[in-house]
């Protein structure tokens, strides 16, 4: 019993002596032991994408000659589809380019687009996040947008050599600034994630609201980035609110919950929007780094 107990108060003297070695050490060495653990984990985050991705080909491949006779007739009609969007779209951003040109437009910096797999996602009640299969090695820079087509997934938090983590639009460390669909006055709304239950649908709150909005009739009221800070680009879609508006005790505002435009932890890949010139929340992100 004696044994025991002595076996027992030397763990916890152990335990103890590790944690004051932990807060004792430098920052640099302890965001070196983070890095390395990191890199270290990183293989194994790629096998497990490479290995779901290899299921999946092989769960294509069993499949007949006449099913994929049949997706290539129904992929040639989507793309028939597409390309009569793509001609319309071109006579819209002629019309654009022009009227730029007309108001004398300062065009914003562009972007180069990232093209990256989905590894693995995190969804519990703290934080929503995924880790994609590009870093640093690839142009990836902390602060960057993340999309999906024109709807926002998340934007970049911290890289490593071959990986990224993404924090999404429902995490509690995401923060935008959006305008509301059928707003004539374009007045500005914050967006911000929230800790959710975990067994549930993760949303983000949207505060701020005018007193006077009223939401589309018949229809869900979209949220839109408004570019400002330089962090978004401007009319990318959020989500939708969830159609109902709640009374705050600030001012004459009020919140309601937005939904994600598309269920974020189905994602299989995603879009990094890399700015080819340094924007100001990836300088900030970056600046958190180094403290």
């Amino acid at each position: 019993m004696e044994a025991n107990r002595q076996g027992a108060r030397a763990s916890y003297v152990a335990l103890a002596i590790f944690v004051a070695i932990w807060i004792l050490l430098p920052s640099a060495v302890r965001r070196f032991t983070r890095e390395a653990f990191v890199e270290f984990q990183a293989p194994a985050l790629h096998l497990v994408g490479k290995s779901r991705d290899l299921a999946t080909f092989w769960e294509k491949k069993s499949r007949s000659v006449e099913e994929m006779a049949a997706a290539g007739r129904d992929l040639a009609r989507v793309n028939a589809a597409l390309e009569l969007k793509l001609s319309a779209y071109e006579d819209v951003r002629r019309e654009n380019v022009r009227l730029r040109e007309i108001a004398r437009y300062n065009v914003p910096p562009e972007y180069l687009s990232v093209i990256a797999r989905v590894a693995t996602r995190d969804s519990s009640s703290w934080w929503q996040r995924i880790v994609i299969r590009k870093g640093r090695n690839d142009g990836i820079r902390p602060g960057a947008p993340v999309v999906f087509g024109n709807i926002v997934v998340g934007r970049v938090t911290t890289v490593h050599l071959t990986t990224s983590e993404v924090d999404l639009v429902t995490s509690p460390g995401f923060r935008c600034t959006a305008y509301l669909e059928g707003d004539e006055q374009n007045r500005i709304v914050l967006v911000h994630g929230v800790a959710s239950n975990s067994l549930g649908t993760a949303k983000a709150r949207v505060s701020v609201i005018p007193r006077d909005y009223s939401m589309p009739a018949g229809q869900p009221a979209r949220v839109l980035t408004t570019g400002m800070g330089g962090v978004f680009p401007s009319r990318l879609t959020l989500g939708n609110l969830d159609g109902m508006t709640y009374a705050t005790q600030v001012g004459n505002f009020s919140e309601s919950l937005l939904v994600p435009s598309r269920d974020l932890y189905n994602l299989q890949e995603v879009s990094v929007l890399v700015p080819l010139l340094q924007n100001p929340g990836e300088a900030l992100m970056q600046g958190d780094q180094f403290q």
